[in-house]
């Protein structure tokens, strides 16, 4: 009687062991949604633009005349000139006219253009920013009065 129960049990194990595992199909891939021509199309919202107003000059060395021009694009800030000018020679390779500004607190400021007009200084800011995305943190310096 006991070889009969072991032999139940193992028998009970052995079949246990061995049951078939069903495999999962492969996902299909999903395809892209195309917008309708009657959904409406996303409209993404301008990144904000940080601005400053401060008094400044052009660096030592450095000629631009800015006239009445009172809003420029800031494409870095730096508390070293070397690195400042790093930059600006970076930023003439990629066809920009950049010019080295320091403001009254010893900071030099890459500046890539300035304009009379605040629009047209905020709308060269969005497109630097969408054709040169490693710029994305450039912003608007206002020239205290």
């Amino acid at each position: 009687m006991k070889n009969l129960n072991l032999l139940f049990i193992l028998l009970i194990v052995a079949l246990a062991g061995c049951k078939t595992q069903k495999i999962a199909p492969k996902p299909q891939p999903v395809a892209q949604e195309t917008a309708s021509p009657s959904a409406p199309a996303k409209v993404s919202k301008p990144a904000s633009v940080v601005s400053k107003e401060e008094r400044f000059s052009t660096a030592t060395g450095e000629t631009a005349d800015y006239g009445s021009n009172r809003f420029f694009v800031i494409m870095g800030s730096f508390s070293v000139l070397e690195n400042a000018k790093r930059l600006k020679e970076t930023l003439k390779s990629e066809n920009f006219s950049p010019v080295i500004l320091m403001n009254e607190s010893g900071m030099y400021r890459v500046c890539g253009n300035s304009y009379e007009q605040e629009s047209a200084a905020r709308a060269r800011i969005a497109e630097v920013r969408g054709s040169f995305p490693k710029y994305s943190d450039i912003w608007l310096l206002i020239r205290k009065q």
